[in-house]
């Protein structure tokens, strides 16, 4: 009992860990309902080396090019405890900054999953709302 009051205190909690310990998992899309939970839902892991983020459908779907794919590969810049910072393998450069997009991935606790932003958009705007498969079903 006490190693369990012991393990209880030093735990700890989930707002300290990082993005990469909380957002590996299952998700689906919120509004799209071809690329939901239950049609088709996409698995987001990481490598380390070199640092990826990793985005795998079931099926192949439309990607950000208009090709079908089932993966998007991104470049893992940085992470916070509700954010990671990722570059889009394969996007080319904004017209008006002649830079790559930066994307914000930020993780959403009501509904549970994420949203993308961007670097250059303001800090509240997050869109593609995707819900965590597991707690889409509890």
């Amino acid at each position: 009992m006490r190693a369990l009051i012991l393990a209880l205190l030093f735990a700890t909690p989930a707002a300290a860990q990082s993005a990469l310990e909380r957002a590996p998992g299952l998700y689906g899309s919120a509004t799209d309902l071809a690329q939901s939970c239950d049609a088709n839902p996409h698995e987001l892991s990481f490598i380390e080396s070199p640092p990826h983020a990793l985005f795998q459908w079931r099926d192949p779907r439309p990607d950000p090019d208009g090709y079908l794919s089932r993966e998007d590969t991104y470049d893992l810049r940085g992470a916070t405890d509700s954010t990671l910072t990722l570059l889009r393998e394969g996007d080319g450069p904004l017209p008006d900054t002649g830079r790559r997009p930066v994307w914000i991935l930020r993780l959403t606790q009501n509904p549970a999953g994420y949203c993308w932003g961007r670097e250059d958009w303001p800090m509240m705007r997050c869109e593609q709302q995707q819900l965590r498969c597991e707690a889409a079903t509890s």
